[in-house]
């Protein structure tokens, strides 16, 4: 059986990195999740305030472009239409992605990371969808759902879902009572998407007892919720609010006069119900432990939910208690992201290498927009496409190995069994990319002391083995990320 500190490092954070002590305790990992919810993230780049204020410059590039459309002024290079607010936009979301695995890569706390990673998943988006899901990806989890995840379930549920990513992504605001004022004037009607998901993915889970005309009955109630543009406040927008009261799952919401504490009270009604707590509570011990879940584990976490009113760091802490949360190490997959943040913290690859690809270095870039606001982002190539990429070393691997950034398959976030991610493919990848981040970051690293320092009594006797006997230093360090104990935890 492994030491507390190797499991904890590498089953509760994102693993060893030099001159970083690990985990020597359940409070200390405590204390992680405590420091983290405090912390001021690296992204957006502008800072949450920052992007905040420089909406408006957002949406007057988005009505410059559209101007130009109409009046037939549109820039073009060469016989091809260049549109900037779509390159304004790729330049943040882009920006954003890279400070995301830069502060995985060098946070001490990993145990809070790894939290923020799995509540992401929790409440998926998908900024593939376009628009400004690309600016407000990143602030969902910064200013959503990082500050609340160590608090009452209830809180954390409200900021994740009436966030205006969430509202965008699953199309809330084209939901319209159909006997509103505005339902009955437009003849526009109801969108269940957010209302579904809400119960099935958010709260009890699938398969929890619940029935189409509750899914329905939640979607009348949600009907209202609206953001301003370009603020992207959320707001209650009662003349799209369908009037009357609705009973979901046995409780009546709603009433002659709509307003959102009625929203509020559905969310806090679901984030009550025992199939909540026992959904939430599966989920994470799937996620941190193992894909068949010890029960014992996800019991006395609900326990501890019931006794603390649904305060989270709670709910973690009797998960760390419990004795069989620390057994049989490497019984899930270290997901891309996971692995590659795990690979560039034992490497201790240095924060300038994990930068976007900066078109700007090379010749023929220019401004797209004369806007001092987005001067960082307002950049475009010499054939009209934006100026920053994805560095093969961080986002770019990520992305190729399945998992984008904030860009989830589907509401329900990323497969966990690890079976989907320890596969042939995905090993050859992943091997591959290694050898090419060793062949960079590796010269000073000898692969034994590498594998001591990264994977400590978790290394089996054939890897130390295999190690040890590599014909060069490349091979062995790539030997070290390639092995079994480095791709699961």
């Amino acid at each position: 059986m492994t030491t507390f500190a190797t499991t904890a490092s590498i089953r509760f954070g994102y693993g060893r990195r030099p001159g970083e002590a690990p985990p020597e305790s359940v409070d200390a990992l405590i204390r992680q999740v405590e420091r983290g919810v405090g912390e001021t993230c690296l992204f957006p780049f502008e800072g949450i305030a920052g992007r905040r204020a420089h909406f408006p410059a957002y949406r007057e590039v988005q009505q410059a472009y559209n101007m130009a459309r109409d009046a037939n002024t549109l820039v073009t290079v060469g016989e091809k239409i260049v549109n900037p607010y779509n390159i304004v936009m790729a330049n943040a979301f882009r920006r954003d992605q890279h400070l995301k695995v830069r502060q995985a890569v060098f946070s001490p706390n990993g145990f809070f990371e790894r939290l923020a990673a799995f509540w992401c998943d929790h409440f998926a988006i998908d900024a593939r969808k376009g628009g400004a899901l690309r600016i407000l990806a990143g602030l969902h989890e910064a200013e959503a759902i990082r500050p609340n995840l160590a608090g009452p379930f209830s809180g954390l549920l409200k900021a994740a879902v009436l966030h205006p990513a969430m509202l965008t992504y699953l199309d809330q605001t084209r939901s319209i009572g159909p006997n509103s004022p505005i339902g009955l004037k437009s003849g526009r009607g109801l969108n269940e998407n957010l209302a579904r998901e809400l119960i099935e993915l958010h709260t009890m889970g699938a398969g929890s007892g619940y029935d189409q005309k509750d899914v329905r009955s939640a979607a009348y109630v949600l009907t209202g919720l609206w953001f301003r543009a370009p603020a992207y406040e959320t707001a209650f927008r009662v003349r799209s609010a369908e009037p009357g009261t609705y009973r979901v799952l046995g409780k009546t919401y709603g009433g002659r006069a709509r307003q959102i504490e009625q929203v509020y009270d559905l969310l806090d009604g679901l984030a009550e119900r025992e199939e909540t707590r026992r959904h939430i509570c599966r989920k994470l011990v799937v996620h941190f432990i193992a894909d068949d879940p010890p029960q014992p584990v996800v019991n006395a976490m609900v326990k501890a939910w019931m006794r603390n009113d649904g305060r989270l760091i709670d709910v973690y802490r009797a998960m760390l208690e419990h004795p069989l949360s620390f057994e049989q190490l490497g019984r899930k997959a270290r997901q891309p992201f996971d692995f590659v943040v795990a690979a560039l913290r034992a490497l201790n690859v240095p924060a300038e290498a994990l930068g976007p690809g900066e078109g700007a270095k090379k010749a023929g870039v220019r401004p797209i927009v004369d806007s001092a606001a987005l001067s960082d982002v307002a950049m475009m190539t010499a054939d009209g496409k934006p100026a920053l990429g994805v560095n093969p070393l961080s986002v770019g691997i990520i992305d190729r190995l399945g998992q984008p950034i904030w860009s989830a398959p589907s509401p329900a976030g990323w497969e966990e069994k690890l079976s989907a991610w320890i596969t042939a493919s995905q090993l050859t990848e992943r091997i591959a990319w290694a050898r090419r981040l060793v062949a960079r970051f590796g010269e000073v690293h000898d692969p034994r002391v590498l594998l001591e320092a990264t994977m400590a009594d978790a290394a089996r006797a054939d890897t130390i083995e295999t190690v040890s006997r590599a014909p060069s230093r490349a091979v062995g360090l790539a030997m070290v990320l390639a092995s079994p104990e480095f791709n699961r935890r």
